[in-house]
């Protein structure tokens, strides 16, 4: 059960959005859908981390469009332009910044800096970059953040959560199968077994069905190892995957209604039961 508790307000006054543009970046219509927005998600880390001056973030809505915001002289000097060229991607004229395009930019940008110390999952950041290996109490925030003409207010809530790395009996596996499971590492544990295959999935917490758990990714999935998990992870997001401790290769293959006709692959260490994240 949570504490009633008041969230710490701080207050920033803004500079004068006269002396800044916002620009948006349309990627390239050769892409598939997960496609576009995993490069998306890319770029916006990428163009972060490769210009201190700017913030980024992606459209909300639109797995296509990117949001950067700068000064005017920045975006005059043409340090986007070379990137922006490699990747393929458009540039729109600039426009005027407006607070919720600075607001979206601001929660984005501050949200990809704090990674991996604070990692995104849900609705809150949880501190360290080793979470998921931690068992027990953690400690969380929530960040919001209000943008007027003038000025900023950034709103920070604190909370302990638990969020233990799952185990397969969570999931209403028979023992005997997951006893089958560890032997035999070319085993599949087949959604029929599965009574509870509802889960949450890392770092947007949004509900999926999981299909199958495997020892290795299924042929359809575009990573071949786990390093390459590690590398996709930490490239969108800034996970730090924990290192492959040789129980850590499980993968489950998850179905999402809102995206049909196909299934997702992540490692169990990013999926959650249906009781995860109780907060206090």
């Amino acid at each position: 059960m949570n504490d009633s508790r008041q969230p710490s307000l701080f207050f920033i006054t803004l500079p004068d959005l006269h002396k800044l543009c916002a620009v948006r970046i349309v990627l390239s219509n050769g892409m598939a859908d997960t496609e576009v927005r995993s490069t998306q998600m890319k770029m916006c880390r990428q163009l972060l981390f490769l210009h201190q001056d700017i913030l980024t973030s992606p459209v909300p809505g639109i797995f296509n469009q990117i949001w950067v915001v700068m000064a005017i002289p920045f975006y005059k000097a043409g340090k986007l332009s070379a990137y922006i060229e490699k990747h393929e991607a458009k540039v729109e004229a600039p426009q005027r910044v407006i607070p919720v395009i600075l607001q979206n930019c601001l929660l984005y940008s501050l949200t990809a800096r704090l990674a991996p110390a604070w990692n995104k999952t849900g609705h809150l950041l949880v501190q360290g970059r080793e979470f998921l290996s931690e068992m027990g109490k953690q400690s969380a925030v929530v960040l919001n953040i209000n943008v007027t003409e003038t000025q900023v207010c950034l709103s920070i809530e604190a909370y302990t959560i638990r969020l233990p790395p799952p185990e397969l009996r969570e999931f209403d596996i028979s023992q005997s199968i997951i006893k089958d499971f560890d032997t035999h590492k070319n085993a599949v544990i087949e959604g029929h077994s599965i009574l509870n295959n509802w889960c949450y999935v890392l770092p947007s917490m949004k509900m999926g069905k999981i299909l199958s758990i495997l020892h290795t990714a299924p042929p359809d999935c575009p990573f071949r190892s786990y390093g390459d998990f590690q590398m996709h992870w930490d490239n969108l997001y800034g996970y730090k995957l924990p290192e492959d401790c040789g129980n850590i290769k499980i993968y489950c293959s998850i179905y999402f209604k809102m995206i049909e006709g196909r299934s997702f692959t992540y490692p169990l260490r990013t999926v959650c039961g249906r009781h995860a994240l109780p907060t206090f």
